[in-house]
């Protein structure tokens, strides 16, 4: 059967969900949806533009090793189309965020970005057209 629409959600652990969703409002505009206890984690659900985005703590059973933030195998990096990149880089740098790579684009402004996010996630930000 072939998938229906779009991707439905992404989790990410954290230590600090709470820390991580305040980053996520502030620096990508995120609206938390709700918060909830599930299978031994705190949750904190937010939506991103059209994009769900769960932040839980490590469940009980949960076996993780840290990252170290180098490439590994996995998943490489979130990305989300944005408006308005340059003001959301200069705000973002100016809140200490680490950009890793800013990609030149027509009129010497940046076409996009990756930044590095709560508990070392990149994130790709694209200019929307």
């Amino acid at each position: 059967m072939p998938v229906v629409g779009g991707y439905h959600h992404v989790h990410l652990i954290s230590a600090d969900p709470e820390g991580a969703a305040r980053w996520l409002e502030r620096f990508l505009g995120a609206r938390v949806e709700g918060r909830e206890e599930a299978r031994g984690a705190r949750n904190v659900i937010l939506r991103i533009g059209e994009a769900a985005l769960s932040v839980r703590t490590q469940r009980p059973e949960d076996n993780l090793a840290p990252s170290d933030g180098r490439t590994r195998p996995g998943l490489d990096h979130v990305c989300f189309l944005v408006d308005g990149l340059a003001g959301m880089l200069g705000d973002m740098k100016r809140g200490g965020v680490t950009v890793e790579l800013e990609i030149p684009g027509p009129a010497g402004g940046s076409a996009a970005a990756f930044v590095r996010g709560p508990e070392n996630v990149l994130f790709e930000l694209i200019q929307a057209k």
